[in-house]
């Protein structure tokens, strides 16, 4: 199955990081702290550590870095990976769509979902208030927690109800980093316990969800890209789900850009846990028994602001491109706080 293929290719991803290739990255001279180990592409020790942020970063208010650069402990730690800071962090689809940068940062959440009247759930709306954080552990390594908060929950077909998500935490690898032609790749995986309550839709099933995910820049054009496979660890409670996701943005003034993100999802399997013809979405695996082989396709407009190297705002608007009425996505917005590192 395609789960498995990405399970097996995330795996191979993971080994290869301490395989030695390319060439080493180039190093400003400037910044530069101290004559530690900086890593070439492939992420192998080969010369000197580059802790300068990307000269063609700019920002709204300041471009200065209010957090210090010195290594902590040892190179990487808490700093990450330097030299991205150009690139705009993807806004939708929060909880799957993994940035591939690596930095240490604390982004603060909050959706307002929109069922359709069409569907089973018959109308009703979500709000969520959530927080993530990822901590750089060197500057190729990562722990990710991506998913935590709090919903309210109103739909028509189920009582009006609160409670708290399940939560998520895995690590991601900044497998390939080349800095000169603005491309990364960072391959990971995160756990979802089902701790929540089943009120919001939550505690359904744990889940492993291995992904990868890609940035590729083009001057002031940029591209995020993610694919995500999402396995129930009980294949009764829950879907076996695949889903991508990606961003375009282009900076039309310094530390501002318009947002494109578009997202797929794909229902490989039926579950035994509800008698539905709808899922969780990227939301909730809900172990829907009738949703095999259904599709659901949504886009998101919006932007972002940097407004300095330590804070980020954005926000979206989503509104389902396919299966409005078959499945929970009608539309939403998304705002979100980044305060990095």
């Amino acid at each position: 199955m395609l789960v498995n293929t990405i399970l097996r290719s995330t795996s191979l991803l993971l080994v290869l990081a301490g395989t030695a290739f390319g060439q080493p990255d180039a190093a400003p001279a400037s910044d530069v702290k101290a004559p530690v180990i900086e890593a070439n592409p492939w992420g192998v020790p080969s010369g000197p550590v580059d802790t300068s942020m990307s000269p063609t970063a700019e920002f709204l208010l300041s471009n200065d870095r209010l957090t210090p650069n010195d290594t902590i402990l040892f190179p990487g730690f808490i700093n990450g990976l330097r030299g991205f800071e150009h690139f705009y962090d993807p806004i939708g689809n929060p909880l799957y769509f993994e940035t591939p940068f690596n930095q240490t940062s604390a982004r603060l959440l909050f959706l307002h979902h929109e069922f359709a009247d069409g569907s089973q759930l018959q109308g009703g709306d979500l709000n969520v208030w959530a927080a993530q954080v990822r901590v750089a552990i060197t500057e190729r390594l990562a722990l990710i927690a991506t998913k935590d908060g709090y919903s309210q929950l109103d739909a028509g077909l189920l009582p009006e109800d609160e409670g708290w998500n399940d939560i998520a935490l895995g690590l991601k690898y900044v497998l390939y980093a080349d800095k000169a032609n603005d491309l990364v790749i960072t391959p990971g995986i995160r756990y979802q316990a089902g701790n929540g309550d089943a009120e919001v839709l939550q505690s359904g099933v744990q889940e492993f969800s291995p992904f990868i995910s890609f940035a590729k820049g083009f001057g002031d054009l940029h591209f995020v890209g993610n694919l995500t496979g999402r396995i129930p660890l009980d294949e009764d409670r829950g879907n076996h789900v695949v889903q991508w996701s990606l961003h375009a943005d282009y900076e039309v003034f310094q530390g501002v850009a318009p947002v494109i993100e578009i997202h797929g999802l794909h229902y490989v399997s039926d579950g035994d846990a509800l008698p539905l013809s709808v899922g969780g979405l990227d939301y909730a695996n809900i172990g829907s028994s009738d949703v095999s082989g259904s599709t659901v396709i949504w886009m998101g407009v919006g932007g972002r602001v940097k407004l300095t190297p330590n804070i980020t705002v954005g926000s979206t608007f989503e509104f389902a491109l396919t299966n409005r009425n078959a499945d929970i996505m009608d539309q939403r917005v998304t705002v979100d706080v980044t305060l990095a590192w």
